[in-house]
C-alpha cells in the first residue's frame, strides 16, 4: 500500500437535519453540489511511474493480541492508494486527485465510490479486515501515466522539484486543488463535461508562465489553461462484491437488493427526477428511447436487459454510461424485476 499520513474528512456541508454521510456506503453527490470525500482509494491498476513521492507499504510480522506478541507469518499491505481525495458530481463525473503528487489519478462516470469495506455495513459497521479499501462503481474513462503531465516550458514540473499540496477550496462548491513547486504556485480544476466518457480542467500557474498539460491538443496557454479530456471505456466496476446467498426470489428480497446496491442514489420510486429515470409506475409502460421511433414496453424483458445492459437502450433525456452493468446471479435479477414490478404510478 502506498503509504502516507491520512485522515478522512468531508468537504462537503451537510444540513442538521440530513442523516450522517455513512448512513449510505454508496454516497454521491450532485451537479450543484459535488461530495469531496478524503480516503482510502482503489489503484486500478495505475502507472508505477506516477507515484515517485509515495513510500511504499510494506509486509509486517503478524500479532497475537491474546499473547501479546509477533507470531510466525507477515501481513500484507493492502493494496490501495493513501492520501488521495475522491470527487463525484453524480454519475456525469467521478475523480481522484492526489494530494502526494499532486496530480488527478482516473475518471470515470456512472458511479462513485462503494465503502461498505471501510465503514461497514450501516446496520452492523466493522470494516472488512485487511481488506478495507472502497471500490469503484461506474465506467472508467481515464488514467494518469508517467510523469507529472503539467509542463513548464516543456518540461515536466517533476523534473522540477517536489510537488507540494499546500490544501483546496470550494468555489461554489467546486473543489479547487493547489499545489506548488518550489516558488511556483498552481490550481487545478475540474468539472463534468457535456461530452461523454470527458472532463472539463482548468490549470492556472504564474502570471506569465508557459504552462501545458501534456498529451491534450491546445492545453497551452501563458498563466492559465482550460480543455477538455475525453477518454475511453478503460474498465467497468460495479462496487463491493456481496455474497447474498438467496434461494428464491422474490420482491421483498428485490427491495433489499435496491437498496444494497444503491440504486436508490439515481432511481427514485415515486416519480420524481433523479440522474436516471424513475421506476414508480414503469413496469408495463410505454418507454420513450433515443433513436427509435415508436416507443417500448417496460415488460419483464426489458427490465432484465437494462439491468443486465444498461446502455443496450437509453431513456430519452438520460446519457449513456450512467450505470454500470451488474453482474449478478439470476435470483437477484428475478428479485429486482420482481421488486420493479410492485412499483405503482405516483399518485
Amino acid at each position: 500500500m502506498r503509504k502516507t499520513l491520512i485522515l478522512l474528512t468531508l468537504g462537503l456541508q451537510l444540513d442538521a437535519a440530513e442523516p450522517p454521510l455513512t448512513f449510505n456506503n454508496q454516497p454521491m453527490g450532485t451537479l450543484d453540489r459535488p461530495l469531496v470525500l478524503r480516503t482510502y482509494v482503489p489503484d486500478p491498476g495505475i502507472d508505477d511511474a506516477v507515484f515517485p513521492q509515495h513510500d511504499r507499504g510494506r509486509p509486517v510480522a503478524k500479532y497475537n493480541p491474546g499473547i501479546g506478541q509477533d507470531v510466525k507469518g507477515e501481513i500484507q499491505p493492502v493494496a490501495g492508494i493513501a492520501g488521495a481525495i475522491a470527487v463525484n458530481f453524480g454519475p456525469a463525473l467521478s475523480y481522484v486527485f492526489d494530494t502526494t503528487e499532486c496530480r488527478l489519478l482516473y475518471a470515470w462516470q456512472g458511479g462513485f465510490l462503494d465503502m461498505t469495506p471501510y465503514w461497514g455495513e450501516p446496520d452492523k459497521g466493522s470494516r472488512i479486515s485487511f481488506d478495507y479499501i472502497p471500490r469503484l462503481s461506474g465506467t472508467l474513462f481515464w488514467q494518469a501515466s508517467g510523469k507529472h503531465p503539467v509542463e513548464i516550458g516543456g518540461k515536466s514540473i517533476t523534473d522540477l522539484g517536489p510537488r507540494v499540496f499546500t490544501g483546496y477550496h470550494l468555489e461554489k462548491g467546486v473543489p479547487v486543488f493547489e499545489y506548488r513547486v518550489g516558488e511556483q504556485h498552481f490550481t487545478f480544476t475540474l468539472k463534468p463535461s457535456d461530452q461523454p466518457l470527458s472532463f472539463a480542467a482548468t490549470l492556472t500557474g504564474g502570471e506569465n508562465t508557459a504552462l501545458a498539460y501534456h498529451g491534450i491538443d491546445g492545453a497551452a496557454g501563458k498563466g492559465s489553461v482550460t480543455f477538455t479530456v475525453t477518454g475511453s471505456q478503460l474498465g467497468k466496476f460495479q462496487g463491493y462484491k456481496r455474497v447474498n446467498n438467496i434461494a428464491k426470489a422474490s420482491a421483498e428480497v428485490g427491495e433489499k437488493l435496491f437498496n444494497q446496491y444503491g440504486c436508490a442514489a439515481c432511481h427514485s420510486t415515486d416519480g420524481s427526477a433523479s440522474h436516471g429515470p424513475s421506476l414508480g409506475g414503469l413496469a408495463g409502460h410505454p418507454v420513450e428511447i433515443e433513436g427509435l421511433a415508436t416507443a417500448v414496453t417496460a415488460d419483464r424483458a426489458y427490465l432484465l436487459e437494462s439491468i443486465k445492459a444498461p446502455n443496450a437502450k437509453i431513456v430519452k433525456g438520460y446519457p449513456p454510461n450512467y450505470m454500470p452493468p451488474f453482474g449478478l446471479p439470476d435470483v437477484e435479477y428475478d428479485s429486482l424485476v420482481l421488486y420493479i414490478e410492485t412499483l405503482g404510478s405516483p399518485e
